[in-house]
């Protein structure tokens, strides 16, 4: 997993956030200290411009949701509006690059000259295409967002520079998946609108059978699990596994999928929850095993960077001046919208991108009301077509 100044060089430049509402005027002490770091103080500016930063990234999304004001909501369920949730997130992220930057010359990482004046132009281009309400709302000067942006870029270089020393070793017998399709038939019976769940009875358990072993010998005359199922309202999932991922996959199901060579199907697996055909597409997916292999790389380059900061951390005198933080207003509104962007990229010295805009603009608002889609809905958007039963 490498890291990118990119990532926030050029979402910077070509994010465009616009309010609807009342507007509404914020006025914060940027200079107040919101946190501070073995004596080194955070100021509340870098903390509510990184905020409403990441606020209007997810405006769109979780206000289509959640409503316009789901920062004052608690979408949680913990008595806490998610406003303050992502602000003490953002906090515990600066602590960290705090953190960084007092250590970043022990490992020899710096930033370059190129890369300060790289951020220097982002934070200009910035602050020149946003009017100044906008600013003063998101306590967006120059030297916050300059600050903020070369702190990304040296966590970064820092990331890197560690993601370097581990072990790029993996044995394609530690990360080999299979990949299967499989039809599963539910057998949990139904519900009504009260909770209340009728089983299903001994005939209709056997009916269902029947209709599994029709599907399979179909399947095994024409060698299509998916037209079988079809035939027979039901639907075919394919997916992949190995040793140690998938563990979404019943395990009775994955028990028999092992018991197969390639191009072989199950007899009826049953279950407690469902019954089961299993057909083994490969017994090593080469494609799944890649991008497993490199989960596996992208696990040891964080667990390499968490061993070098972690200690740094515990070590480290933290103090959060939560009377400060909490003058920032939760319930203004920062959403996203891009006007006009022309984006090209740029090369320099380092493995990095940084990535120029015409135009930026941003405004804010207060909430005036909140009708929109629900959390049921959002849920069911996200759902997983591969969770099992268990």
């Amino acid at each position: 997993m490498k890291r990118k100044i990119a990532g926030l060089f050029a979402l910077l430049l070509t994010v465009a956030t616009a309010v609807t509402g009342c507007s509404g005027r914020i006025t914060l002490d940027g200079t107040a200290e919101a946190a501070s770091v073995n004596g080194v103080s955070i100021p509340l500016s870098e903390v509510n411009f990184y905020l409403r930063y990441q606020q209007a990234q997810m405006q769109s999304m979780y206000g289509a949701y959640f409503g316009e004001d789901f920062m004052s909501q608690d979408l949680m369920g913990t008595g806490t509006p998610y406003g303050e949730t992502i602000r003490d997130t953002v906090v515990d992220t600066l602590e960290e690059y705090y953190i960084v930057e007092a250590n970043a010359e022990d490992l020899g990482v710096s930033l370059s000259e190129e890369e300060k004046a790289a951020a220097s132009e982002a934070a200009q281009a910035f602050l020149a295409a946003n009017d100044s309400e906008t600013l003063e709302a998101m306590t967006a000067d120059e030297a916050a967002v300059t600050h903020v942006l070369e702190l990304a870029a040296l966590q970064s270089k820092v990331y890197q520079t560690l993601a370097q020393t581990i072990d790029t070793n993996v044995p394609d017998e530690d990360v080999a998946q299979k990949r299967i399709s499989y039809v599963r038939n539910d057998i949990t019976g139904t519900t009504d609108g009260d909770g209340n769940t009728t089983e299903l009875s001994a005939a209709e358990l056997a009916e269902k059978e029947i209709t599994m072993n029709e599907i399979l010998n179909e399947a095994k005359e024409s060698g299509d699990l998916s037209a079988a199922a079809e035939a027979h309202d039901l639907t075919a999932t394919t997916v992949t596994y190995g040793q140690d991922n998938n563990s979404s996959l019943n395990e009775d199901l994955k028990a028999a999928a092992d018991e197969l060579g390639e191009g072989e199907f199950s007899d009826v697996v049953k279950t407690d929850s469902a019954y089961y055909v299993v057909y083994m597409e490969s017994l090593f997916d080469e494609e799944a095993t890649e991008t497993e292999r490199q989960n596996v790389l992208a696990d040891r380059e964080q667990e390499a960077y968490d061993n070098w900061l972690n200690p740094l951390r515990e070590a480290a005198e933290i103090t959060v001046n939560d009377e400060v933080l909490n003058t920032i207003p939760l319930e203004k509104i920062f959403n996203m919208k891009q006007e006009e962007t022309n984006t090209e990229e740029s090369t320099d010295t380092t493995d990095t991108d940084t990535t120029n805009t015409d135009t930026t603009n941003t405004e804010t608002t207060d909430t005036d009301t909140t009708d929109e889609e629900t959390a049921d809905d959002a849920a069911s958007t996200d759902a997983a077509e591969e969770t099992e039963a268990k």
